[in-house]
């Protein structure tokens, strides 16, 4: 118990690292940006009127004055926080993923999803035979999952994440005696172990996104 513990502290301690890094990277790179293209924007408006307008009717006036700069500018500010959160929450989760899979294999997975199909079982006895029966009892036990709060948080946030990659096409409902539990048990493990190490490259890209929105605005007067 104390070195599981001890492992759930250092999953923990890398997710915090890489939420830190992320999310200054991505504050530091939106406010930059956002700030710059601001006053390239106010650039194209009257010094004098725009000196004693409120923010609204600045952002009209720059609206009409520089329409497509404006838009990007709003779809950077709007946006950034947006997708810079959906990649690394998907690039953290990933990274434990990989890590848990790497470093513990099944040990840890195993009980988890035993317990909640036990559990799950006895509400849900009848044979499933098509991909909507499969769909709708993986998400029910994708939601008993969430609400174990009796396992590690990361350990339900891992697991949810390999569940939901599951692919049920290649299921012959056919073929008799199937066990679903025993199918998406096996799956949800072939999941995980098929993650590699994520990579960067996506956020990175994004802050090239933003970049590159700036020199847009920098070098045109659309």
């Amino acid at each position: 118990m104390n070195e599981h513990f001890k492992y759930f502290a250092k999953l923990s301690a890398t997710a915090i690292w890489s939420f830190i890094k992320i999310n200054l990277l991505a504050v530091f790179s939106t406010t930059l940006v956002v700030i710059i293209e601001f006053f390239l924007l106010a650039k194209n408006i009257d010094s004098g009127s725009s000196g004693h307008v409120s923010a609204l009717p600045f952002l009209v006036m720059a609206f009409v004055a520089r329409p497509v700069g404006c838009i990007l500018w709003y779809a950077t500010c709007i946006f950034s926080p947006i997708i810079f959160f959906g990649l690394g929450n998907s690039y953290i989760i990933s990274k434990l993923a990989n890590k848990l899979i790497t470093d513990k294999s099944e040990n840890l997975i195993n009980p988890l999803l035993d317990r909640v199909f036990k559990k799950f079982q006895v509400k849900q006895p009848e044979v499933l035979r098509n991909t909507g029966d499969y769909s709708l009892n993986k998400l029910r036990i994708i939601q008993e999952i969430k609400n174990d709060k009796s396992e590690n948080k990361w350990i339900r946030k891992i697991v949810v994440f390999g569940m939901k990659k599951i692919q049920l096409d290649d299921i012959d409902f056919n073929q008799d005696n199937q066990n679903f539990y025993d199918i998406i048990k096996f799956k949800t493990i072939q999941g995980l172990k098929s993650i590699t190490k994520p990579s960067r490259k996506p956020i990175w890209l994004t802050v090239a996104a933003q970049w590159i929105i700036l020199l847009f605005i920098w070098l045109t007067k659309f």
